[in-house]
């Protein structure tokens, strides 16, 4: 019987709104969980390297997301059941039946909207895995691999479930309306306070720009985490912070006063809104946004990869095939094994060596060592003194950041030391040999890289290693890709919630101001105006914040004109032309309808 009521109780369009964001939020579960799937099954994980962390910070923006947006859905539509909680409290209902009655409305649009999530999320997944055999990543999902999937959604969106719907509802259910405009209206006189948030807010902003001198994904990631605290705290509190500055100019506030209080409303009443469109468009933008306009770099001799082919090695079968491979114009010298004071295992090499490679006179005295660092970690415990032997102990005079062998491999290399060339003669039975040639050397890759593997020895083939980053960037640019939908989605997804819960007042509102004499186009003109403010706010911020998080990215990088005014102004120029579509079919659909029915009435 409950059941049977609740059913007939419920609004349609309300529920399939709601159900809405539920549908999309499994949907991304699904895809995700696919994509993480083959990305384990297939190791591309070993291979993607920085790329693997940053599609893996992409799934979790885009699932926290999903998540905010799922809470935001859900407060929206039981601010649509006052009117029905009201009702049941005059018929004299107790809140315990309240509770129960509202339980079951939930657990059935949860339960039917998961169900179409894990539908939409298959044909999405289908989707994803056809366009990635498309690019030669041969992928098959057994039915046991689809049921584990499914299994985990299932558990998770449930999970969900459970934790957020009982603490809405009691906070639902136990409300006083009466007193809730009385609340807001103190919350609204709490200016005292504004002054000191706001400047908290731009501090945080200020702060995480100042990270973004810092290279490397990291610093960039936690600037962006400081900036959207800050943005969230200045939209809170910033609009009573000018409006308090604008009063101080009596004359032009006087005659400015309703439009200034009007749009202070909206921006007021819609700050949770416009910030989660905020971060979704960023989101969009900028991951989506930047993964699609980059390219992999070419295999040339650059200051990041300064050798084709870059190889530690000591069995003598190994080096005769290196000699053989790198030929003449090759580079081949000899390293020792040092520690340092903390037992770290490092090679050693002579400044003779070292002259050579870097093209400049370098000459130690017989127990001074200088310490070169590749990798970025510059703020890396440092050594002091480098050990041969209990005798041999040299003391490190210099450390040095110098790009020598390349960035990424082999790790062997990343870190070494230069010992005086008399010093290493006594090790010469101990010795290694590091190889190292200039140029693309896919010819030589095809005939020696086999031959090399398994055998002990350290290799960087810069080929194979731009030719595993290029077909991994593309998986990232598809998962990317399908992220920055889900996330456009979720845009117009809230945007239509928040018309939604508009119409009934707006209808109201606009019907009085009809009949006091207001035409029928200023009315459809000025609905028009109020939501495309609301749309032009997240939207410019958006733009504004991810070009500078682009911009920094690429500047450090030396593709400012060629990368982010030929690529990624054109990308935000779509980006906005989705948006325009969107508000152009709201006010063919909803608001042109909504005028038409405010007149004939």
């Amino acid at each position: 019987m409950l059941a049977k009521m609740v059913y007939k109780n419920m609004d349609k369009k309300n529920v399939l709104l709601y159900s809405f964001s539920i549908i999309l939020s499994v949907a991304l579960e699904m895809v995700f969980g696919t994509a993480f799937m083959v990305n384990d099954k297939y190791g591309l994980s070993e291979k993607i390297g920085s790329m693997n962390w940053l599609c893996t910070m992409f799934f979790g923006a885009a699932g926290m997301m999903s998540i905010f947006f799922v809470l935001y859905s859900t407060a929206y539509y039981v601010r649509t059941k006052n009117k029905d909680y009201s009702l049941l409290l005059m018929l004299g209902s107790s809140r315990k039946f309240i509770f129960k009655f509202f339980s079951v409305e939930f657990l059935f649009i949860y339960a039917f909207s998961v169900v179409l999530g894990i539908l939409a999320g298959g044909l999405f997944s289908v989707l994803l895995l056809y366009i990635l055999r498309l690019f030669q990543y041969l992928v098959t999902v057994s039915v046991a691999d689809v049921a584990q999937i499914v299994q985990l959604v299932v558990k998770a969106s449930f999970m969900l479930f459970l934790l957020e719907y009982p603490l809405v509802l009691l906070y639902f259910c136990k409300r006083n309306l009466s007193e809730m405009r009385l609340r807001e209206m103190k919350k609204e006189g709490r200016y005292n306070r504004t002054c000191f948030l706001v400047i908290g807010g731009i501090a945080l902003i200020t702060t995480s720009m100042s990270l973004l001198r810092r290279s490397g994904l990291p610093y960039h990631f936690i600037s962006m985490v400081i900036c959207m605290v800050g943005v969230y705290i200045v939209m809170s509190y910033g609009g009573s912070l000018v409006l308090m500055l604008l009063k101080l100019f009596k004359n032009f506030y006087h005659k400015h006063m309703i439009t200034l209080n009007e749009f202070y409303y909206q921006f007021k009443s819609n700050c949770r809104l416009l910030f989660i469109m905020l971060v979704l468009s960023f989101t969009i933008l900028y991951f989506t946004g930047a993964s699609l306009i980059s390219q992999v770099p070419e295999d040339v001799d650059s200051p990041e990869y300064p050798y084709g082919f870059v190889g530690v090695m000591q069995d003598s079968g190994m080096k005769d095939m290196a000699r053989e491979m790198v030929g003449r114009d090759g580079i081949e010298i000899s390293a020792v094994k040092g520690y340092l004071y903390n037992g770290t295992v490092v090679f050693c090499i002579s400044d003779r060596d070292y002259s050579r490679l870097m093209a400049q006179e370098l000459h130690l005295e017989d127990a001074e060592a200088i310490w070169i660092n590749e990798s970025t970690m510059l703020d890396m415990e440092k050594p002091e003194f480098i050990c041969l032997s209990e005798e041999d102990v040299f003391t490190v005079t210099k450390r040095q950041n110098e790009i020598v062998f390349g960035t990424e491999k082999p790790d062997s290399l990343w870190q070494f030391a230069v010992l005086p060339e008399e010093a290493l003669a006594d090790y010469q039975d101990e010795a290694y040999s590091i190889f190292a040639k200039n140029g693309n050397l896919q010819k030589e890759f095809e005939q020696y890289g086999y031959r090399f593997q398994g055998n002990g020895s350290d290799i960087f083939w810069r080929y194979a290693f731009l030719k595993d980053v290029d077909e991994n960037m593309v998986y990232v640019k598809i998962i990317s890709i399908f992220a920055g939908v889900f996330c456009i989605f979720s845009c117009f997804g809230i945007f239509a919630l928040k018309l939604q819960g508009d119409m009934p007042f707006l209808i109201q509102k606009y019907r009085i101001l009809y009949h006091i004499g207001m035409s029928e186009k200023s009315i459809y003109k000025s609905m028009s105006s109020e939501y495309r403010k609301l749309m032009e706010i997240p939207v410019a911020l958006s733009l504004l914040l991810s070009g500078v998080y682009v911009t920094a990215e690429m500047t450090g990088k030396g593709m400012l004109f060629e990368y982010y005014i030929c690529k990624y102004i054109p990308f935000q120029v779509i980006f906005v032309g989705f948006y325009i579509m969107y508000f152009c079919w709201i006010k063919k659909a909803v608001l042109k309808k909504n005028t038409k029915i405010i007149m004939s009435e």
